[in-house]
């Protein structure tokens, strides 16, 4: 717990968001009427095991183990590849796939809008790691300040 609590804040919201988005698709996302005719209508629940599901379930487990990988062990990951913009891309397609599911499926639950939301922590999780990224290698006072001439 101590070396969870010695992470970054966006690598734990990533951490703890992630693997609960990926347990959510489980439940129920869409709420689906079929028309019996004489025998009147039934409301089926439908999990988000779907095609868009698919692809957000495949994505969230792309940046949590790129995130685990990063800060919790110590794999020598290629400083090469921008890591953080990575996750940044990944976090945000998490959160644009959630909201592609929801819209495109007919009869969304109250509770996919709760799941949008750990999408969108997903994507907040990354922002605030690639923010902090920034700090450290590009800090505010080190860049150049142009110089503004005044004309007398």
């Amino acid at each position: 717990m101590a070396k969870f609590m010695a992470l970054s804040r966006g690598t734990q919201i990533v951490l703890v968001a992630g693997p609960l988005l990926l347990f959510s698709l489980f439940f129920t996302w869409q709420n689906v009427e079929v028309d019996y005719g004489p025998a009147g209508v039934a409301t089926l629940p439908l999990d988000g095991w779907d095609a868009w599901g698919l692809l957000l379930a495949l994505l969230v487990v792309a940046v949590t183990t790129i995130v685990a990988l990063g800060k919790l062990t110590q794999v020598e990951m290629s400083d090469d590849v921008p890591w953080a913009k990575v996750t940044l891309g990944l976090g945000v397609a998490v959160a644009g796939v959630a909201a592609l599911k929801i819209l495109t499926d007919a009869g969304s639950s109250w509770s996919s809008y709760g799941f949008l939301g750990l999408a969108a922590m997903v994507a907040f999780g990354t922002y605030l790691d690639w923010v902090a990224q920034r700090k450290v290698h590009k800090p505010v006072l080190a860049r150049k300040r142009g110089r503004v001439s005044s004309a007398a």
